[in-house]
Parts: structure tokens; C-alpha cells; sequence
């Protein structure tokens, strides 16, 4: 993953905490954030200032985001480097996996995707996966994996059974035979064309 001038410039604006090396084609550091989730849409509402509901998050992970690394998505691999998922799981007695770590190389699963998706922004990126991540990491760790599950949007099961979830409901959307230019039948509230349009097509 490539990045502009200007999305450089973005993420010193929006994430002064976060260095951008371009040498080793890495963003490093301490990722804060103020977020709200929206039951309606199902994602986050991120800069929200502070309010009086258990959906209300305002938290900083340490992280490690190589740009030149991508995971089966095409996606850059996230890394949490503070430790903190260890205090999670041993708080909750759960295994890594639960809280969507790889078990190989212990990386942040942020989803499923398909790998001939549209290419993606920084600003992108970091909005509508990353953040969404460590959101519900977080969520967990003061309310439980089960209210993760129960309060949260929706997850995968864990390896070939989640790809097999996902494949099903991008055939489902695919079946709806919506047009470029309708609402994308998931529900998010965009047009097909910006949304799942292109995995659909990849499927």
C-alpha cells in the first residue's frame, strides 16, 4: 500500500501520535481515538465527543502498521505492540483467536475482503477497519466477549468456516440483482458501486 503527500499529511493532522517512516514503510505509534458505535448503520461514528452510554470509547492503543505487508485481503498488516491483548485475554480467559489475532504471526484480523477489491485509502483504512478494530477490542475489555458479540455488529467464524459465511452472504448480495448506483443491499447506507459492488463482481 502506497500513500500520498497529502495522506501523510492527514494522518500527522488527525494522528500526531503516529510517525510515518517511509523508509521502512511503516506507521508506529500510539493510535488514540474517541468513537461511538451506531446500531443503525452498525459502524462506528469516530471524533464523537464524550457521552453518557456504554457505546461511548475513548482509548489509545500502541500499534505497528507495515504498509508493505499485506494480509490475504490486500489489506496492511496491524500489529498491536503495547500488549495490551495479553491483559485482555488473560482478564477474560480467552484464546488470541477470540479477539481476532492471527495465530501465526500474530497480527490484527480485521476482516474478511476480497483480494480484487477497489484499492484502498489511508484515511480509509484507518476509519472504517483499523479503528473499528481495536473499538471492539477495547469493548471487550470492559464489557466481555460476549457482549462484544451480543452489542456489536456481527462477526465470522474463525478460518475456512468465516470465508465460507462470507462467500454466502456476497452471493446473497449478488442475487439481489441491485444496480451501480442503488443502496448496496448490506444495509451501510452507500451506493452499490462504493460499496460491495466489487467483490460481488470478484465473486
Amino acid at each position: 500500500m502506497k500513500i500520498s503527500d497529502k495522506e501523510i499529511a492527514w494522518l500527522k493532522s488527525n494522528f500526531p501520535n503516529l510517525l510515518y517512516d517511509a523508509k521502512s514503510q511503516r506507521i508506529m505509534g500510539e493510535l488514540d481515538f474517541c468513537v461511538i458505535y451506531d446500531h443503525e448503520t452498525g459502524k462506528v461514528q469516530i471524533g464523537i465527543t464524550k457521552e453518557e452510554t456504554d457505546y461511548f470509547i475513548q482509548d489509545i492503543f500502541e500499534v505497528e502498521i507495515v504498509l508493505n505487508n499485506l494480509d490475504d485481503n490486500g489489506w496492511p498488516k496491524v500489529y498491536e505492540v503495547g500488549g495490551r491483548r495479553y491483559l485482555i485475554a488473560k482478564k477474560w480467559d480467552l484464546p488470541f483467536i477470540d479477539l481476532h489475532f492471527y495465530t501465526d504471526d500474530d497480527a490484527c484480523c480485521l476482516g474478511i475482503g476480497s483480494r480484487n477489491n477497489r484499492s484502498i485509502h489511508l484515511k480509509e483504512y484507518i476509519h472504517e477497519l483499523v479503528i473499528p478494530f481495536f473499538y471492539r477490542l477495547s469493548y471487550t475489555e470492559k464489557f466481555g466477549i460476549e457482549a462484544s458479540r451480543n452489542q456489536l455488529w456481527g462477526e465470522y467464524s474463525h478460518g475456512i468456516e468465516g470465508l465460507r459465511e462470507y462467500e454466502a452472504e456476497i452471493l446473497y448480495f449478488a442475487q439481489q440483482s441491485v444496480g451501480r448506483n442503488e443502496l448496496c443491499p448490506c444495509g451501510k447506507g452507500k451506493k452499490f458501486k462504493h460499496c460491495h459492488f466489487n467483490e460481488v463482481a470478484a465473486l
